[in-house]
């Protein structure tokens, strides 16, 4: 299975630490082959397929070090 993001949908900050130089945010992004779409057909054999995927909304919280990363301002 290959979760490709397909689209970043937001990118919230949800909390600042500038005296530890961390940041926490939550990235909400539509990624591929995520939600079950078509379940596999094992039986009878002459039918048979694997199951099929497809995109869905999904989230994480995410930390970040900012002393270990390099930034670089897209606008």
């Amino acid at each position: 299975m290959n979760n490709d993001v397909l689209r970043i949908e937001e990118a919230d900050v949800i909390s600042r630490s500038d005296q530890h130089g961390v940041i926490q945010l939550r990235v909400t992004a539509i990624v591929d082959d995520v939600v079950l779409t078509s379940p596999a057909i094992v039986y009878p054999p002459d039918i048979a397929e694997p199951a099929q995927f497809g995109p869905a909304r999904c989230w994480a919280d995410i930390t970040v070090c900012l002393n270990d990363v390099q930034w670089e301002i897209a606008e």
